[in-house]
């Protein structure tokens, strides 16, 4: 996680949709299986306690690990870290911030435990691409939502600006709606937009996520076949291009809590 930041360019002028901030720095890695239990163990080990020190001084927002599950191509990614940043204040001093968090847990580790932890963690990133995004919208069906799993719903839209607005007006209330009444088994849903890269080589720049507290949901989000979708959901796909670029289905295997703890599910 050291060094994702930096290659995001900060000389790119960014259109952003709203004004609020709800930035997140999303990393996606393809780590060989060979490789996979180093790579957890620095991220439960050492990675988790630098972020439990930012989100302990509000200098992030959240931080978590997401594994692919439910079938992937061996040339995608397996791995995502995500970090909520929240402001653009805390982004332009995110490798400042992680810097002084790293000295600072270093500092009260072992000795003999530091200098094993240091060779671990050259580990080769295995680093596919670097996202920063927007969260716009996010829902949920409880004031104390649970999910472990995430599905990803990338598209490309013409307007991302004029696009998400419609997913808020259309698709925001009709999943409210299921949601109150007990019609579907989605923790949660929200949208974003990217907002680097952007650009005619890049074939996403904006996405919906659906939570879901088990697997099977994931597969059967309704239960039955009587929900009634919004007569104007169709307009959203003249919008972008049809259908979705790819939808993904990840796991939440490490995040910090409320309180600021690990948990773990690896």
């Amino acid at each position: 996680m050291k060094k994702i930041f930096f290659s995001l360019s900060m000389l790119f002028m960014i259109s952003v949709s709203v004004a609020q901030e709800n930035l997140a720095v999303n990393s996606f890695r393809n780590i060989p299986a060979s490789e996979m239990n180093t790579f957890m163990q620095n991220e439960a080990f050492y990675w988790s306690k630098v972020a439990a020190i930012l989100k302990e001084k509000g200098q992030i927002t959240a931080w978590a690990i997401h594994v692919k599950v439910a079938g992937r191509m061996s040339t995608e990614p397996n791995v995502q870290a995500r970090v909520g940043v929240g402001s653009w204040e805390n982004y332009e001093n995110l490798g400042a911030n992680y810097a002084a968090a790293e000295t600072l847990v270093k500092s009260q580790m072992d000795p003999e435990k530091r200098v094993l932890l240091e060779e671990s963690l050259k580990q080769e990133k295995f680093e596919m691409g670097v996202f920063l995004t927007n969260t716009l919208d996010l829902i949920w069906n409880d004031d104390a939502p649970k999910f472990n799993y995430t599905v990803l719903n990338y598209s490309n839209a013409a307007n991302p600006a004029v696009y998400l607005q419609e997913e808020s007006r259309i698709m925001k209330p009709f999943f409210q709606k299921l949601m109150r009444q007990g019609k579907t088994k989605l923790s949660g849903w929200g949208s974003a937009q990217v907002l680097a890269p952007v650009g005619y080589d890049y074939p996403f720049n904006v996405f919906t996520v659906d939570f879901y507290e088990k697997i099977s949901d994931v597969f059967n989000p309704f239960g039955s076949n009587t929900v009634s979708w919004p007569d104007e959901m169709a307009s959203l796909g003249e919008l972008k291009t049809p259908g979705f670029w790819k939808r993904a289905v990840w796991k939440r295997v490490m995040y910090l809590n409320n309180d600021n703890k690990l948990v773990s599910d690896w």
